[in-house]
């Protein structure tokens, strides 16, 4: 029997390493740097689908504790990737959103405006079969990755979606 483990981390390929860098520090708090630098000297450009030569820096995000669930933020250039075509205020077939849970939403809502980022749904109870289970918000980040943000009070015992 096979086996697999939990997600080990989302790779997103991002125009400006920096900028996404410094907005999943700010807005989510991965502020743990698991790997950051150049990817050279070796066949990483085979694994992503570019050519040889190509120049990819890395920045490698998570939260505190076990390294699962990090965020791994690839700049490639010398070709620099074709950009993926969506529909910034709706979610397009194929995408990908990437699930968190947050601390405070309303935090995370008034970033996003001072950055002048989509948000595609600000924070609102989120009611499913009549019934309330939690705050909930969706947005974008710099490069049109989009983000769904579950609220939770870590001190609590259970998660919203336990109760």
């Amino acid at each position: 029997m096979t086996a697999i483990s939990p997600m080990v981390r989302s790779a997103l390929m991002v125009a400006d390493l920096d900028r996404s860098t410094q907005f999943y520090r700010e807005v989510l708090g991965l502020d743990e740097t698991w790997y950051a630098g150049e990817l050279s000297n070796g066949n990483a450009h085979q694994l992503l689908g570019m050519p040889a030569g190509s120049l990819t820096r890395a920045c490698i995000l998570k939260a505190p504790g076990p390294a699962w669930g990090m965020i791994g933020l690839f700049e490639i250039s010398q070709p620099t990737p074709t950009p993926v075509s969506l529909d910034s205020q709706r979610i397009n077939l194929g995408e990908t959103c990437l699930v968190f849970y947050h601390t405070d939403l309303d935090s995370v809502q008034a970033l996003l405006e001072e950055q002048k980022l989509p948000v595609l749904c600000p924070p609102l109870m989120l009611v499913v079969d009549d019934q309330s289970r939690q705050r909930e918000m969706s947005f974008r980040d710099p490069d049109g990755v989009l983000i769904n943000l579950i609220e939770w009070d870590q001190d609590d015992e259970l998660r919203p979606e336990q109760k």
